[in-house]
């Protein structure tokens, strides 16, 4: 039977991406509320709900036909992330608490309570600055002592999710870079990552949009439970791919920046063995060139 799939926060670029790329067969409903839904012709509902309004949230994941929820839930604006981290000894608040945290975990509760399988989209920005390549055996920085907010707000929604008792995978992701479909909405999903930060890495796996819906389908259809890492074939240094980016896109500049503090990288680890190979650089800069001047 093909799957029946609750996607929370559909309006994700990345949503977008697995939605349009799913196959024939599927069926979508939505839950979420912020931004246009471009691929809505996918979805047989779509349910306007504030992911920080925990009790309406819990119930459209348990009040569905959907035997599986996949979140892209986030508050990934680093900016304002690192503006709300709390100090020593204060009770975590804030929008990416509130999303990437709570909401994230009551969303795996009410669909671990009802039998449904969970996937969850999270971020390399979990491990410590300068960690290099992580296995993904290796044990997120806690919350309390990440230099990155955004990433140890993801820590936390990790350590949530590892002790429900029913079938969730994470699917780890480093800055996204591809092509989205829908001319209406922001369609380059690039990353510049040519800056170079104090005590920064110097190498990085960026992950190609195309290689994530793949690792997400690669879940869907699968008994895989546990972290997952998605990322290119090979690391290459950020001058280097920022170069390549920009000559693959004829020399524009990507019109969003993306210039996280710290990137350590991520490997394919036991999705290689289920049979997933990820994008080579050559083949995903050729991708995007084409997508550029279609």
């Amino acid at each position: 039977m093909a799957p029946r799939v609750l996607v929370i926060g559909p309006s994700s670029g990345l949503a977008e991406e697995f939605v349009l790329a799913a196959p024939a067969g599927w069926t979508f409903e939505g839950v979420g509320q912020r931004g246009a839904v471009h691929a809505a012709d996918r979805y047989d509902a779509v349910h306007l709900v504030d992911a920080r309004d925990m009790g309406p949230l819990e119930y459209a994941v348990r009040a569905n036909g959907c035997d599986t929820v996949v979140s892209f839930l986030q508050e990934g604006d680093r900016q304002r992330c690192q503006e709300e981290r709390p100090l020593p000894g204060q009770i975590p608040s804030g929008a990416a608490w509130d999303i990437n945290v709570l909401a994230t975990e009551a969303v795996g509760r009410a669909a671990v309570s009802e039998h449904k399988r969970v996937i969850v989209v999270s971020t390399d920005e979990i491990f410590p600055e300068g960690g290099g390549p992580a296995p993904e055996s290796r044990n997120p920085l806690p919350w309390t002592e990440n230099p990155s907010w955004y990433g140890g707000t993801w820590a936390e929604a990790e350590s949530l999710l590892h002790r429900l008792r029913g079938s969730v995978a994470v699917l780890r992701v480093s800055a996204l870079f591809g092509w989205n479909s829908h001319r209406e909405c922001d369609c380059r999903l690039a990353g510049e990552l040519g800056r170079r930060r104090e005590g920064a890495p110097d190498r990085i796996q960026p992950t190609f949009v195309g290689d994530a819906t793949r690792a997400l389908r690669e879940l869907v259809e699968s008994p895989l439970t546990g972290r997952f890492h998605v990322a290119l074939a090979g690391s290459i240094p950020r001058e280097e791919f920022a170069a390549a980016l920009r000559q693959a896109l004829g020399g524009a500049a990507a019109p969003h920046t993306l210039a996280p503090e710290r990137h350590p990288g991520l490997v394919p680890g036991r999705l290689a063995e289920a049979g997933f190979r990820p994008t080579s650089l050559p083949v995903a800069l050729a991708s995007l060139r084409g997508a550029s001047e279609s």
